[in-house]
């Protein structure tokens, strides 16, 4: 099995945040990946003339290791979250049949416009900073822009209370400690996604190549990668599909892991 890291995210986060714990490994081989872009991998910060990529050059990659390095002919599942599931949905198309299997939880097969806007706000907020001499100076508005959407406003309703706004405040402005080239260089690897750019960005022949068994989890209210594209792929597949419908938006894994475990583990467990 291939588990995939999230935007900003590294192999180290998924073994922390406990997250791979959901996949049996007395039953699968698990590898995980550090996606390019993620200052762990091949990145920005590391690389002083680092190209720009994209998820597809990703998963070329991780293919690669898998048949090059590893010697891995082919996977039971592939999954991830979030960014990890953009990754997931384009390896079900760029490899059709070298898996079984693939789980995306809060991930796109193509960025919705309302996402794009998200994420070229950060970007150009990245971009303004780096033209006046320091794009590290972007790091407080990025962390302000992803606090709005990791969650929904009913959700801070609720949990946040007006007495903590301040501090609320200032763990968005310093949350973000990873380099601000890293976070241009997946951005822009998100805003470029789509699995239909191979089938004249027509969707539904893009369905059509997928073959491996898929489960897509989202959830209703995620305002952080918006749910409908990865919807309408699974009606087109007829894909197993578990769909929330929490405040907590696109953080839903933490506030939902219980159920969303079981269905994996019911998903990989299935003949």
């Amino acid at each position: 099995m291939l588990y995939l890291t999230w935007f900003g995210g590294t192999s180290e986060d998924l073994f922390k945040y406990g997250v791979i714990n959901v996949v049996d490994t007395t039953q699968f081989f698990l590898v995980v990946v550090d996606a390019f872009g993620n200052g762990i991998s091949s990145s920005p910060s590391n690389h002083p003339d680092f190209p720009r990529i994209t998820i597809g050059d990703m998963v070329k990659a991780q293919h690669q290791l898998l048949t090059q390095s590893l010697d891995i002919p082919s996977l039971h599942a592939v999954m991830g979250t979030s960014m990890g599931g953009m990754q997931t949905f384009e390896w079900v198309t760029q490899f059709p049949t070298f898996m079984d299997r693939a789980i995306t939880i809060v991930g796109s097969p193509r960025p919705a416009a309302y996402d794009q806007l998200l994420w070229q706000t950060q970007l150009q907020a990245i971009t303004q900073a780096a033209d006046a001499g320091n794009a590290e100076e972007a790091a407080a508005m990025v962390g302000m822009i992803s606090t709005l959407a990791l969650h929904t406003p009913q959700y801070h309703a609720l949990h946040t209370p007006v007495s903590q706004a301040g501090s609320f405040i200032h763990a968005a402005q310093t949350g973000v400690s990873r380099s601000m080239r890293d976070t241009a260089a997946q951005l822009d690897a998100m805003l470029s996604h789509d699995i239909s750019r191979r089938a004249g960005n027509d969707i539904t022949a893009a369905a059509k190549s997928i073959q491996a068994r898929m489960l897509n989890i989202v959830d209703r209210q995620d305002h952080m990668v918006t749910p409908e594209p990865a919807l309408q792929l699974s009606t087109l597949l007829g894909a197993e599909t578990l769909v929330l419908d929490t405040h907590c938006g696109h953080m839903t894994t933490r506030c939902e892991g219980e159920r969303i475990d079981r269905a994996i583990r019911q998903f990989l467990s299935a003949h």
